[in-house]
């Protein structure tokens, strides 16, 4: 137990150490470099919604950056970081905040969102959440936000864990497998979440209702933010000026979710309605939402 509180008071200084470099102006001087960045992102869902604005409407490119989005997931990831094949990783959940606390040279520089929009989706037969006891839960991987976020709401309402089979089968195959009876539940979130409700599969338990915990966000190496830390202003800059035109133009992030998260108008409305709700104002996590992760 005490080892557990001496990682939650270490994780606020140590995760958060670049959030302040994001009110610091960026010298004349390297705003006119446009370096070209590698930004990996775990899937194509609201937690990157920023990420896909900034690149549609040239925000990147009016902060002097060229950037690539790359899907990887976060295990995968932290590895690509040390190997220097990516720059930033757009997450800052418990597989990169676990990096960090095991050594890996890593810190959070910004979030996206303050609370989760997951669910507990379950086929059909099943009622209740303790109807799903032995049964096999989906979600997008071990150690991942989706894993400890579904643990961390069993007990919230007041399931042991250890009674469910929870197994990663990858965020792109949570539908196909709910669909093909591999997997009796699955934690989804938008726009799938609102795909599989229209399906008729069951929403048995609103996670983020339990779960205060950040969604998405930016993590990098120690060495870019001292080597680097213009060009990691100027896409912070870059990033949080995105959000901030999604929010304030329902058409606009509306059409953006139609084209990169390929779905359809009515899903699209539905998923920005929880984005307004839910995304973080400037990028600061709260100290509860860091606590969750290193529960």
């Amino acid at each position: 137990m005490a080892h557990r509180k001496n990682r939650r008071r270490l994780a606020w200084p140590a995760l958060c150490y670049g959030l302040a470099l994001l009110t610091i102006a960026v010298p004349v001087g390297l705003a006119q470099e446009k370096p070209k960045l590698r930004v990996a992102i775990p899937s194509a869902s609201i937690c990157c919604l920023h990420l896909f604005a900034a690149q549609q409407w040239k925000t990147f490119e009016e902060n002097g950056l060229e950037v690539e989005i790359i899907q990887m997931r976060p295990q995968v990831a932290n590895a690509a970081m040390i190997a220097g094949e990516i720059h930033y990783f757009a997450g800052v959940g418990p597989n990169s905040v676990a990096a960090t606390l095991r050594g890996m040279a890593s810190r959070a520089v910004w979030f996206a969102s303050d609370q989760l929009i997951y669910s507990l989706i379950a086929r059909t037969e099943f009622r209740t959440v303790r109807d799903l006891r032995a049964k096999r839960l989906g979600v997008g991987g071990l150690g991942d936000t989706t894993e400890v976020s579904l643990r961390v709401g069993l007990e919230a309402v007041g399931e042991n864990p250890k009674d469910f089979t929870i197994l990663g089968v990858g965020n792109a195959n949570l539908m196909s497998a709910l669909e093909s009876g591999a997997i009796d539940a699955a934690l989804l979130n938008p726009p799938l979440l609102y795909y599989a409700k229209r399906k008729g599969f069951r929403d048995l338990l609103d996670i983020g209702a339990h779960v205060k915990m950040p969604l998405g966000g930016l993590t990098t190496l120690v060495s870019t933010i001292h080597n680097r830390p213009a060009e990691m202003r100027r896409l912070m800059r870059a990033m949080q000026l995105a959000k901030r035109n999604l929010l304030q133009s329902k058409e606009k992030g509306i059409d953006l979710m139609i084209r990169y998260l390929k779905v359809n108008r009515e899903t699209a409305e539905d998923t920005f309605a929880d984005y307004q709700k839910t995304v973080s104002g400037n990028g600061v996590p709260s100290r509860e939402g860091i606590e969750q992760i290193v529960k």
